[in-house]
């Protein structure tokens, strides 16, 4: 069984090592943030899908349904946390004074 790290690190190791060699153009918090994103709501229709075929009484392994849940919950979670330091981090930038 293979164990796939979050989507979003992943996404930064590898925007890491692109930018580091080869010359290309580094990849932006933007964009970065879009693809994480992404591969959130990808997670959560997967485990939806997944769960609508075990209702359904279709042959599918309880083991798989519960990791994709499980992933599905903890990359959203970790998309929260992101979120809300980001705005935190907003809001301090908009309380200084200049």
């Amino acid at each position: 069984m293979k164990v796939t790290g979050i989507g979003a690190y992943e996404q930064l190791q590898k925007a890491t090592a692109k930018s580091g060699a080869g010359g290309n153009k580094p990849q932006g918090f933007g964009e970065m943030l879009e693809k994480a994103v992404g591969k959130v709501n990808e997670n959560i229709l997967a485990a939806q899908d997944i769960s609508e075929r075990l209702a359904k009484g279709e042959p599918v392994d309880i083991a798989d349904t519960m990791i994709a849940i499980s992933k599905a919950d903890v990359s959203f979670r970790l998309l929260m946390q992101v979120r809300n330091r980001a705005l935190s981090a907003y809001e301090e930038i908009m309380r200084m004074q200049f």
